[in-house]
């Protein structure tokens, strides 16, 4: 079963999702200053305009910052404007991915202790 996930939920998806992820809360800030605006009165006014920027920032924050193809940019693009946090949680909850950020416990190893005879006392208080 890892092996027939493992082919779905490629790295380069996952990737894709998580830059989505980050161009969808940068959207949303974007969206709620644009609401507060005189002239936009109705949804489909705010999805029009969500839609158009989705594309029109996310293309160029994929390419800029990422070095991604245009492709990959309109994809990005894509799912920030379906949202793409709903969508990585969405595949989180049917165990389709197992991504989990890398945290301190996991850098216990990298730890190295010194004993208390072999400090060097340089005559600073502490």
């Amino acid at each position: 079963m890892t092996e027939i996930l493992d082919v779905l939920i490629t790295d380069n998806l996952l990737n894709i999702l998580m830059i989505g992820i980050t161009l969808s809360i940068i959207m949303m800030a974007v969206i709620q200053k644009i609401k507060g605006l005189t002239f936009i009165t109705t949804d489909n006014q705010i999805w029009f305009i969500n839609f158009i920027l989705s594309f029109g920032i996310g293309i160029p924050f994929s390419i800029f910052f990422y070095e991604l193809s245009i492709y990959e940019g309109i994809w990005i693009s894509l799912f920030s404007f379906v949202g793409a946090p709903g969508i990585y949680l969405a595949l989180k909850k049917q165990n389709m991915i197992n991504y989990t950020p890398l945290s301190l416990d996991d850098k216990k190893d990298d730890v190295i202790e010194v004993k208390k005879e072999n400090l060097i006392d340089r005559g600073e208080e502490s």
